[in-house]
């Protein structure tokens, strides 16, 4: 340190014209940039009044941050507030700090915070691109159609008639944690009957995935309802005056009041992905695997409009068909006049 002194002091006063260079770089200037919260050792002078430790205690005191930093819980918050995404100890705090937009005014936030509670008015304009989200498409269908329909001079298949004035759901589950030998037996209970009736019938069995039926019944029966509009024919009083009675496939006779009556036309099941696999231990050393399983439930509903047309068409055909002749009288050609055994 001794040879540093002595040689500053050789270069200071051996060229005239470094000096005043040197004597301005040497010379202590008070510096403008701010000082962070670790510039001063703010953590001694924790002594007596009269020492240098009590001399820096007694800045700390006049300092607003170092009487925060006194308290063990206001210190814990403090640095807490400072350590985490704080920028105190930028030199450019200032410039920062000056360049932040100024906060809004209440009435301002309460505004904003109204407009964002509110819901959205649904519009054509902000609907568009959920009901008609390719237009082009649409209209190119739109026109296959007519040309097909002017090619065939109006004419429509008997199936396209019957989805114009028939409705009907197909819904289906999910992969449900079971064996198609189990679900299938659920499937074959309810098929063929109305929609409550086979609600009442997964209520009462004792079958684990009866449960999962019924919930997919009830989501299956209020899809209808709101997606297509079956069974609503109370409300728009579509009923019969007289019951009818109809004859359905397995040979069972109902009467029918309400036309729009949902009833499970079709019930099948499907088989999913395997859940997983399993050792299963068996005896002299020998294993197997178990797969678990996955099967999905769907169902196809229709209007008790749909079965009593199918009645009709069965008693129209019988009908046409006049009555069975055991001996019909016409001619018979190659007689034998022997016997063929």
């Amino acid at each position: 340190m001794s040879l540093r002194l002595a040689s500053r002091r050789l270069a200071l006063s051996g060229s005239p014209s470094i000096a005043p260079l040197a004597t301005t770089l040497l010379s202590p200037k008070p510096s403008s940039q701010r000082r962070s919260k670790w510039s001063v050792n703010i953590f001694k002078g924790w002594g007596k009044p009269g020492s240098k430790e009590g001399t820096a205690s007694a800045a700390r005191s006049q300092d607003p941050t170092s009487a925060e930093l006194d308290d063990p819980k206001k210190r814990a918050a403090f640095l807490e507030r400072n350590m985490h995404g704080s920028v105190s100890d930028n030199i450019f705090q200032d410039e920062i700090d000056a360049a932040k937009p100024p906060p809004p005014s209440a009435a301002a936030e309460e505004a904003s915070s109204a407009s964002q509670q509110q819901p959205e008015q649904k519009t054509r304009e902000n609907m568009a691109m959920v009901t008609d989200p390719d237009p082009r498409s649409r209209i190119r269908w739109q026109r296959r159609k007519v040309i097909q329909m002017v090619r065939n001079n109006g004419a429509i298949t008997k199936q396209e008639r019957l989805k114009m004035t028939e409705r009907q759901l197909l819904h289906k589950s999910h992969f449900m944690p079971t064996s198609v030998k189990k679900l299938v037996m659920l499937s074959r209970q309810i098929a063929g009957k109305n929609v409550d009736d086979a609600i009442t019938q997964m209520t009462w069995s004792k079958k684990k995935m009866a449960a999962e039926v019924k919930y997919y019944l009830e989501e299956a029966r209020d899809l209808a309802i709101a997606q297509r509009g079956m069974g609503l024919g109370k409300v728009n009083g579509e009923t019969f005056e007289k019951p009818r009675k109809i004859q359905t496939k397995d040979g069972s006779w109902i009467q029918v009041h309400d036309p729009t009556r949902m009833y499970i036309a079709q019930s099948w099941v499907g088989r999913g992905p395997l859940r997983g696999k399993e050792i299963d231990y068996k005896g002299r050393g020998r294993m197997g695997i178990i797969q678990h399983p996955s099967t999905s439930f769907t169902i196809l509903l229709k209007e008790e409009k749909t079965r009593i047309r199918e009645y009709e068409e069965l008693v129209a055909k019988k009908t046409a068909k006049g009555p069975w002749v055991h001996l019909p009288n016409r001619r018979v050609y190659g007689q034998r006049p022997y016997y063929s055994w």
